[in-house]
């Protein structure tokens, strides 16, 4: 059920998310200024290939803002749901985490250049599937079939070795995106003995309607039939809101920091 937010969680969540529409601003300046002269990004942003990188960022960032100020929005109206918040905040976390992994300050240029082509790659593919299950078969000129466009992309990748042969002999790119579990390993931390990659499933538990997850914290009521079954009220965790907002916020100045890094002259 929905209930409302304890008063001091809602202060708190108040708190760290009272910098949305800055962040929203500062991705705009990124955006839809040019880089300073002499920086990273006004020699990459000159390359289509190198481009990838900042394209597939900036997408990401933007993606990460929207569902946490939607977040947001549902704590304005002073009531936490049950489920729905951690969908928004999964989708907020990993995205960030994405941004982050292809501007990530401590990589070179061609690291970058090899991360952005293959998050584009990703992207291509994703795109070829859904053409597929909808049967488009044929695109408008100048447009082009997601297939065509990963064609087009493998061959530049190819040209520029980032490109190799699988065991199998298939052609695949020499750097992959890795699984967003990956990126929690990666980036965040939980303990010393877990891996931090049981947030991202704590998420999903929620995003997919998993039992195990949705029943956190449920409160059995008494039986309701003769073999004992019972139902149990479930509702939003201040704890786990609270939790997951922090680490997300935190994750979305980083990724924006490093973007803007790359955008600043040194």
């Amino acid at each position: 059920m929905w209930a409302p937010i304890d008063e001091r969680a809602q202060a708190m969540l108040a708190a760290d998310l009272s910098e949305i529409d800055q962040l929203w601003r500062r991705l705009d300046i990124a955006v839809l200024t040019p880089p300073d002269a002499g920086s990273v990004a006004s020699a990459e942003l000159a390359d289509r290939m190198r481009a990838y990188a900042y394209d597939q960022a900036s997408t990401a960032m933007r993606a990460a803002l929207d569902h946490v100020r939607a977040w947001r929005t549902l704590l304005i109206a002073g009531e936490m749901p049950a489920y729905a918040h951690l969908s928004l905040l999964r989708t907020g976390h990993e995205a960030a985490l994405l941004a982050y992994w292809l501007t990530e300050p401590t990589i070179d240029a061609d690291t970058r250049l090899a991360r952005g082509v293959a998050a584009q790659a990703a992207d291509y593919e994703e795109r070829r599937r859904f053409e597929e299950a909808i049967g488009l078969t044929v695109a408008t000129p100048p447009g082009k079939l997601a297939s065509d466009r990963l064609s087009d992309l493998m061959a530049a990748a190819r040209g520029l070795g980032l490109a190799r042969r699988n065991r199998k002999d298939a052609e695949i790119l020499t750097v992959s995106v890795p699984a967003t579990v990956e990126f929690f390993d990666l980036y965040e931390s939980v303990g010393p003995r877990a891996k931090a990659q049981c947030l991202y499933r704590l998420y999903s538990g929620y995003a997919h309607a998993k039992q195990w997850a949705l029943m956190q914290g449920a409160q059995q009521q008494a039986p309701f039939d003769s073999s004992g079954r019972t139902v149990a009220l479930t509702q939003g965790s201040d704890l786990i809101a609270v939790a997951a907002t922090r680490r997300t916020i935190a994750a979305v100045h980083r990724a924006l920091a490093a973007f803007e890094g790359l955008r600043t002259a040194n």
